[in-house]
C-alpha cells in the first residue's frame, strides 16, 4: 500500500475497502453498493477483482490467504501446513513471520483443528466476570456481585423452601406449658 501515491486509485481502493480483503471470499455479499472509490455500483467481488489488478504481489497473497483460510475452516491440517511450507520462501516477509509462527506451533494448531474441544465458553465467562468487576467499581458484599454475574448469564437461583422436621410439626415452643413440659420429660424416662 505504501508503494502507491496517496491520491492514486489503488491506494484509495485499499484504504477504503481493506475489510473486504480480510473476509472469506465465499461469504462476501452479492448485493451491489455504490463505491465512492470507483464511482460506480459494484459488488464486493468486483471491488476485490478491480483492486487486485493493481498489484500482482497483492493478488498472489490474497489467493494464498483465501486458500489457507479455506483449508483451516475445512480442518484440512495436512493441506494447510503443506501450503505454508511450499510458499514460505516466496511470500512477503510479513507472511513469512506468520508462517514461521504457525510452523513453530504446528502440533498445537493440529490438535485444535482435529479435536472438537474448546474452552471458549469458559473464557467468555471469565471475560464477563472481569468486565463486571472493572465496570462495577466495587460491591458492598459478595452476594451483590454474584447477583450481577448471574443476570447476564440468565441464571436464577432456585428458591428453596425450608422443610419442617417432625419435631417442629408436633412441638411448638410457643405453646409450651409447664404441664406439657413435665409430661414430655416424664414420658421420656
Amino acid at each position: 500500500m505504501n508503494q502507491f501515491d496517496k491520491k492514486s486509485l489503488p491506494y484509495r481502493s485499499l484504504k477504503n475497502h481493506w475489510r473486504l480483503f480480510q473476509k472469506d471470499s465465499r461469504k462476501l455479499s452479492l448485493n451491489p453498493f455504490y463505491s465512492k472509490t470507483f464511482r460506480q455500483t459494484l459488488t464486493p467481488h468486483e471491488v476485490i477483482e478491480k483492486t487486485l489488478t493493481f498489484s500482482e504481489e497483492l493478488a498472489n497473497a490474497y489467493k494464498l490467504y483465501q486458500l489457507l483460510l479455506f483449508h483451516f475452516q475445512e480442518e484440512r491440517v495436512d493441506e494447510f501446513f503443506d501450503l505454508i511450507q511450499e510458499n514460505l520462501k516466496d511470500v512477503n516477509h510479513y507472511f513469512q513471520t506468520v508462517f514461521r509462527t504457525f510452523l513453530e506451533h504446528k502440533q498445537y494448531i493440529k490438535n485444535a483443528l482435529e479435536t472438537d474441544y474448546s474452552n471458549a465458553k469458559l473464557e467468555a465467562s471469565n471475560k464477563l466476570f472481569k468486565d463486571i468487576k472493572r465496570f462495577g467499581f466495587g460491591f458492598r458484599n459478595f452476594i451483590n456481585f454474584r447477583k450481577r454475574v448471574f443476570i447476564p448469564l440468565n441464571i436464577q437461583k432456585e428458591k428453596t423452601y425450608p422443610v419442617l422436621s417432625r419435631s417442629q410439626l408436633f412441638f411448638n415452643p410457643l405453646q409450651l406449658t409447664k404441664s406439657r413440659l413435665f409430661n414430655c420429660c416424664c414420658a421420656c424416662d
